[in-house]
């Protein structure tokens, strides 16, 4: 799908946008630095297919969770060899993919029928590392089209009501009724707002439960993305200050509904940090790091309350959200851009 995009954030993707760095070259197991003389900013490049992403609950005890644990597995497959592939793309390390990609083990999906279209996939990707491009028929083998195949078959077998009935006409609004934060629809209409850091500083040093603390986190991120790109601000800002606290709160192994929605706005705004060039470091790694901690967090609290569909669909959208690749439908940069557009459109206007 392309999109064409506001002129105002085509400025600011710009200014996004890091010198395009020398890659040197890089050795079997270790990661891929490079420096820009310039600058002397190393970035880090490499594989994930051979890291150990996979879920790190203990063995779910429930045949609920069970499931749940190879719905998330299954996507640690899917994602890590098409980021992995991505990065072959970008800086033609094949020998390294190929060897990462070889070493992903689908057996740590539990069910048989999901094994044999991991593994499918799997040798799929490799084929096509390691073919001639000239001579393979892009009708046929093609890594975008084999990865859509397996998030169509993954979307089918671990369909949110294939673990119970949900009311789908009410759940977003469900979502967006906390009891504890009755004024977020006021402050979701306030996003945009350069001056409301202090106010929301306040309300979440003041909170008594943690689905609170997660959602004035959330709120003073996108306050805080207003005010450090306004005449207001104090001074020139790295980082988004409520990255840090975001951070802090998925590490406290705490269970919210809004956990999912914490690490997306979170990820978007670390990644902001390293740039939008299809030669920026993108830390998949730590992203799925955190991923991992939040989606353990979720399914401890579903071995406890399985009735609740609203965490299961929350950990279902987060186990699945696809890697911040290097190739997509932003075809100038890396993907991180869409994901701040459609995480953040307050900073972007109106204009289509």
């Amino acid at each position: 799908m392309n999109l064409m995009l506001p002129k105002v954030m085509m400025r600011k993707l710009y200014l996004l946008v890091l010198v395009i760095l020398t890659l040197a070259s890089c050795k079997h197991g270790s990661s891929l630095s490079s420096m820009d003389d310039a600058s002397e900013h190393y970035i880090e490049v490499k594989t994930i297919s051979n890291k150990d992403m996979w879920l790190r609950n203990p063995a779910p005890k429930s045949n609920l969770c069970q499931r749940l644990a190879d719905a998330y597995n299954s996507a640690v497959v899917m994602n890590s060899i098409m980021t992995d592939f991505d990065l072959q793309m970008r800086f033609d390390m094949t020998d390294e993919v190929v060897e990462a990609a070889k070493i992903m083990d689908v057996t740590k999906v539990r069910e048989l029928e999901v094994q044999d279209s991991l593994n499918a996939y799997k040798e799929e990707m490799l084929y096509m590392l390691s073919a001639d491009p000239d001579s393979v028929d892009m009708n046929i083998h093609n890594p975008w089209k084999a990865y859509y195949d397996l998030f169509a078959y993954l979307s089918e077998k671990y369909y949110i009501e294939t673990f119970g009935q949900i009311d789908k006409e009410n759940i977003w609004e469900e979502y967006d009724h906390c009891q504890s934060v009755p004024e977020w629809e006021e402050l979701r209409e306030k996003r945009g707002n350069e001056d409301m850091v202090e106010e929301l500083k306040a309300k979440y040093q003041q909170a008594k439960d943690f689905d609170a603390r997660c959602i004035y986190a959330i709120e003073l991120c996108h306050a805080y993305e207003a005010y450090i790109y306004s005449p207001k601000a104090d001074k020139e800002y790295f980082e988004n200050p409520a990255i840090p606290l975001m951070q802090s709160l998925m590490e406290e192994g705490q269970y919210s509904l809004y956990l999912n929605e914490l690490w997306q706005k979170w990820r978007v705004l670390y990644q902001s940090t390293k740039g939008a060039s299809r030669d920026s470091e993108i830390p998949n790694w730590i992203y799925n790091d955190y991923r991992n901690k939040c989606c353990s967090t979720i399914l401890s609290y579903i071995e406890e309350h399985p009735q609740d569909m609203q965490a299961i669909n929350q950990y279902l959208l987060m186990a699945c959200k696809e890697n911040i690749l290097r190739y997509g439908e932003f075809d100038y940069g890396n993907q991180y851009p869409m994901e701040m557009y459609y995480l953040f459109p307050e900073k972007f206007g109106e204009e289509e």
